[in-house]
């Protein structure tokens, strides 16, 4: 790579988002995850793109990229999301759209803004509650600074310095202690839901309603992380409200 002068580099930096239509869960295999880090960093590498910083949810993902050119980023996302299309509804078996619009993306504004976004991307499955440590997240580039596998002359660019590792575990210390430490993430009853079936890797609410195991410990979720009663628990399962007595009865 080669070396950007750092008091013109922050302009270069873009984070983008794309996300699956509907907010459909297009990621949730492991296989499409995988591909679409494939694609990305092979698309990327053609296009004089670099990937700084990743993270591959379920129903979208993050990426932290430096430039050249601007129409280089189009380009590049669009042959991404186009040969990831084909290949999902040819598995899957489905016609249609797979993401929502082609993607978003936010110009980095300074150094400050550069970090923020860095660490608001590793965190992204921590606040899913996915995971309790951002080292055990596979399919992000957290474990990769960790490690030391990141480009010598990326890191500079970023951190001003080949020695960054300490710097990067202190400003992912500081975005925790700022946005999320004692922070109380308010959640819509599909958020649990959705949540709760990542999980337990299931596709169907139907499945849970059959299972009461699994059905009263989703019903504890909703009571605990939104302010659903009873009644309106039942109404968004789509089960009577006795049946939820009935299960609260048998553990006591």
């Amino acid at each position: 790579m080669s070396r950007i002068s750092r008091k013109n580099y922050i302009s270069s930096f873009l984070h983008i988002m794309v996300q699956g239509i509907n907010r459909e869960y297009i990621f949730q295999k492991d296989y499409f995850k995988n591909l679409y880090i494939k694609l990305t960093n092979e698309k990327f590498d053609e296009s004089n793109i670099h990937l700084i910083a990743f993270t591959i949810m379920e129903n979208h993902a993050h990426f932290l990229i430096s430039y050249e050119k601007i129409e280089d980023v189009s380009n590049c996302m669009h042959k991404i999301n186009q040969t990831f299309a084909q290949m999902y509804n040819k598995i899957e078996d489905r016609v249609g759209y797979v993401f929502r619009d082609r993607y978003k993306c936010e110009q980095i504004k300074d150094e400050s803004h550069l970090y923020n976004v860095l660490a608001y991307i590793h965190f992204n499955p921590y606040k899913a509650k996915l995971i309790e440590k951002l080292a055990d997240y596979k399919y992000s580039s957290y474990i990769d600074y960790i490690k030391g596998n990141i480009d010598k002359e990326k890191a500079y660019m970023i951190f001003n310095t080949y020695e960054y590792k300490e710097i990067f575990i202190e400003l992912h210390k500081e975005y925790f202690d700022k946005y999320l430490k004692n922070v109380t993430i308010e959640k819509t009853y599909n958020d649990v839901i959705n949540e709760f079936k990542l999980k337990n890797k299931i596709e169907s609410t139907k499945i849970i309603t059959k299972e009461n195991n699994l059905l009263i410990n989703l019903i504890f979720e909703l009571e605990n992380k939104t302010n659903l009663n009873d009644k309106q628990i039942a109404a968004v399962l789509g089960i009577g409200k006795n049946r939820i007595g009935y299960l609260k009865n048998k553990l006591k």
